[in-house]
């Protein structure tokens, strides 16, 4: 299976990407493939669901799949991942209302999680947790792109998948407690303008909440990794907008979330990539 994929850096077996299916024989890891991407579509169709309603506080059950212009229920020809978007040309078919882009962007996006990850881990306890937690980071995401707001309800459910692998990576409770300590303490320190008193309550700018749940998920050897994966865009759409004459961004005119699911599941993807362990 070795011939299928690349080495890299060296020769050396923790250098290898995809290392969980190298040993494999072909026709298992093309099945495994297959079963990872179909998963990963039906996952990313759900996902959409939960990218419309709740920035709009609507139940997850309390209707079957809708349009969100015209209220019709969607049949099932119209629940096809990605094929249904694109044989509709992104319109409702009962109304003709476009709807989202992202939604199927988040479709293909969930799909290629889940093949990447069986690539990495196969189906083991280490894939479900690292599909949980990239799905609610590609939701986080695709909320801030259409609604403009980083809801608090997902970045828990990224903590706490964050926090559940760490413990099973580590064995042990303290690399993402310090991570997570870390990060907050620098980022209130980086961004102490925008912390805010609320009388005995310290109110932090969605940057450092973001900084402390990424330094739990990647916990404290992976956050060198992880700020320059986060930090350094953000710095540097500041300083471009700086050079043109333009108000730096706050944090929160842009899709911050987009960097920070990036620096968060790269290096739990390819920890031998990233040099971590």
């Amino acid at each position: 299976m070795k011939n299928y994929f690349v080495y890299i850096l060296t020769d050396d077996r923790d250098k290898i990407m995809f290392d969980a299916v190298q040993d494999m024989k072909f026709g298992y890891v093309l099945a495994g493939l297959i079963w990872s991407v179909a998963l990963g579509f039906t996952a990313g169709n759900y996902a959409c669901s939960l990218v419309h309603r709740l920035p709009r506080g609507r139940l997850l059950l309390d209707k079957k799949p809708y349009c969100g212009n015209c209220g019709t229920l969607l049949q099932v020809r119209d629940l096809f991942p990605v094929i249904s978007a694109l044989n509709l040309k992104h319109r409702c078919r009962y109304c003709g209302a476009p709807f989202p882009l992202s939604h199927t962007w988040t479709e293909l996006l969930v799909g290629l999680l889940f093949a990447l990850a069986f690539f990495e881990y196969n189906f083991s306890e280490r894939y479900l947790l690292v599909v949980g937690l990239g799905t609610f980071l590609i939701i986080l995401a695709a909320i801030e792109a259409n609604e403009g707001v980083i809801m608090e309800k997902i970045l828990l459910c990224v903590a706490v998948f964050g926090i559940v692998n760490r413990t099973l990576v580590d064995g042990s409770l303290y690399p993402f407690l310090d991570g997570g300590l870390l990060a907050l303490l620098a980022g209130a320190a980086l961004w102490r303008k925008q912390v805010k008193r609320v009388g005995h309550v310290y109110a932090l700018p969605p940057v450092v909440r973001l900084l402390a749940v990424g330094g739990i998920c990647v916990g404290v050897h992976g956050l060198p990794v992880f700020f320059a994966l986060f930090i350094t865009p953000h710095w540097l759409r500041g300083l471009v907008r700086l050079i043109r004459g333009r108000t730096p961004p706050s944090g929160g005119d842009w899709p911050i979330t987009i960097p920070f699911g990036l620096a968060v599941i790269l290096p739990i993807i390819y920890p031998q990539l990233m040099m971590l362990r």
